[in-house]
Formats: structure tokens, sequence, C-alpha cells
């Protein structure tokens, strides 16, 4: 897999420092494990921004890791990723796993950690259009990114349960990704949007302000986001597992102390995702419109839970809302929470000190 710029560089600095250890007659360090990341977009958004700064803040590499994200443009592709051991890792969806069970297909991989808690996904409008409800939204046509996604079918239960019929009382227009979904919006082209939150996001740090329709009363919990492992990886490499388990954590702990600081990690390792014709504090502050959407979600709506425990309850909401009751009885073979306790032993106020104190260059 290719490294990118700053990554190079840090694995030169890396071998440099081993080759002067070793001509100084010391002993090398360990080598540290590499790590392939799936991820299916087609480039590291700030979607996954929990997964990627940890590798810049060493985290991962206090596990002994080093972990790249390799962006395949698809889910399926991270699937076959797992299967055939080009991949270690990869998010996890309820809406990507259920299916397989339901046709009596062995998953390859497993859900050891939840990133985000339920509430990502929604529907929005323009302040002008004069919509306020979801019951609104019959006879206009609905704007969606993905028809394969789990924002589409949570879209239309959201409907459902508002008295629309998402058959036959809306058209649904795909709209793509990234600010073409707002900009179908500012033309008319759709009168709501049916998307996740770090894309509204991104529809926001361009300019384009949004109105968020309200859920429906007592909307199951659907729309998780988690990260899993090969189940090889899990049964052999337990101490893999938690090490990228515990830098994520590391991670959503700085992110939530110091979002600013975050964001301009991300751009120093993904300096391509960099807004153009911005200065460097606005290209951040671009970053951080979705990113503070996103981390709201990281820590979990039960607050006896620990930090990234997944609830059997949860996947069952996701069973129902794909409505696949009659077939998939049992999901427990898809998630564990045995490794929740061990992710989560580090020093959180340690990282809450180290994201305050941050040094921003443009703050200097």
């Amino acid at each position: 897999m290719r490294m990118t710029s700053w990554r190079r560089r840090a694995w030169l600095s890396l071998a440099a420092s081993a080759a002067c250890t070793l001509l100084a007659g010391g002993t090398q360090a360990a080598p540290l494990q590499r790590i392939a990341f799936g991820i299916g977009d087609k480039a590291v958004s700030p979607l996954m921004i929990n997964r990627a700064i940890p590798e810049y803040l060493g985290y991962y590499k206090q596990e002994g890791l080093s972990v790249e994200l390799v962006p395949v443009g698809s889910n399926a592709a991270i699937v076959a990723g797992l299967g055939s051991g080009r991949f270690q890792f990869g998010p996890g969806l309820a809406a990507l796993q259920l299916p397989y069970l339901a046709r009596g297909e062995s998953f390859p991989g497993i859900d050891f950690l939840e990133v985000a808690y339920p509430g990502k996904f929604g529907i929005a409008v323009l302040p002008s259009s004069g919509i306020t409800s979801l019951s609104q939204l019959k006879g206009r046509k609905i704007g969606i990114n993905n028809f394969s996604g789990a924002g589409y079918a949570i879209g239309q239960q959201m409907l459902r349960m508002s008295g629309v019929d998402p058959q036959k009382d809306v058209a649904w227009i795909s709209v793509g990704e990234g600010i073409t979904p707002g900009i179908a919006l500012q033309h008319g082209d759709i009168a709501a949007l049916d998307y996740y939150d770090t894309g509204f996001g991104q529809i926001e740090s361009a300019g384009i302000k949004l109105n968020y329709l309200q859920a429906p009363p007592n909307f199951p919990k659907v729309g998780n986001d988690y990260t899993m492992a090969a189940k090889e990886v899990l049964k052999d490499h337990r101490a893999w597992v938690v090490g990228i388990g515990r830098g994520i954590l590391k991670a959503e702990t700085f992110i939530l102390a110091n979002p600013e600081a975050a964001a301009w990690i991300y751009l120093q390792m993904y300096p391509e995702a960099a807004p153009k014709g911005m200065s460097v504090q606005d290209q951040v502050k671009a970053v951080m419109v979705p990113l503070v959407a996103r981390m709201k979600l990281f820590v979990p709506y039960d607050k006896s839970m620990k930090w990234g425990t997944m609830r059997a309850s949860d996947w069952q909401d996701e069973i129902n809302l794909a409505g696949l009751q009659d077939k998939v009885k049992d999901p427990s073979g898809l998630y564990t929470n045995a490794l929740i306790d061990e992710m989560n032993d580090f020093d959180r106020a340690k990282i809450v000190e180290q994201a305050r104190s941050f040094k921003l260059p443009y703050k200097q």
C-alpha cells in the first residue's frame, strides 16, 4: 500500500533513529506491527478522524502498531478484504452485516467497538423552504446519496412514522456526495435531503444553511457505527484489537477536549482534504463543522455504559428496521463487548490535558 507523504517522512525518521541506535551499540526497539484498515470511501474523510489521528498522536505506536487507512471505495470491498486477509480492520455497519446472517452466510468480521452512537442520520431542508416537519414532505422530492446505505432505510422509517408513505408519497432523487446535495437543495431540484451528520457538516461549511426536521418520538436507535476486526485477527491477535480500540478511544477523548487541534492534525495527515483558497485557520474551521457534528455521538447515550459498549437492543432495532425479524434471530455472532474494559484502560485525564495544551502553529 502506498504511503502518504507525512507517513513516509515518519518512517524515514524512525529508520534513521534505529540506525543511529545500532551504530551507538544500543538495542533496536521492536518494529511496529503494520496494520491495514480498509474504509469504504474513495478518500479519508473527516468521518474517519477518530481512527486516523491516533497514528499522528502516537496512540497506535504505544500499542506497538502502525495503522494505514486504505480507501477502497465500497463496503463490499472491505468485506472482501477482510475475508482475503488484505485488511485486518474496517468500519462495521449493521446494515452491511445483517444481510449475511439473513442469507445464512458467514461474515468475515466481528465488531468490537462502537465509535458513534445513534443519531447521525437525518433529514434537512433549507430555512427558506417553509417546511418544519416530516409530515410536510408529502408530494416532495427528497435527495439521497446512497440507495443501498443505512441512511435510506432510516429516512424511510422516519417518514413512515410521521404518516408519510416513503414509496408513494415522495420521490427519491440520487444527489451524490459532498456539497453537491446542498447545491441540489439550493437549485430546487429537491425539497429535502436525507443524509448523515458529517455530510451535513460539509454542506454547512460551504455556507449553505440547513434546518433539521425533528425525528419522530421514540424513533429506534439505529445507524450505529462500529469498528470491526477480521475473525482470524480477533482470534489470534487480541493485543492488536485492544490496541486499535484503545487508540480510537484516546483519539475520541482528545477530539472532545480540543476539536480544533484534531482538525488541524487531520489536515496535516491528509492535506488534499483541505478546502482550496483558504487560510490554514479557515481550512481548520471548515473541517471542524462536520467534526463537531460527529463528536457528539462518541459518548454513549446511556451514561452508565463504558465508551464503545454495544447494546443488544440496538441490534434488535436494526433487525426490525431492515425487516429481518423472521430471518435473523441472534445477531450476537456479529459483535463482542469482551474487550471494552481493556480498551478503556487508560488515563483519560492525561489525554484531555494533552489535547488542551496542544499548540497550534497559527496561534503561536
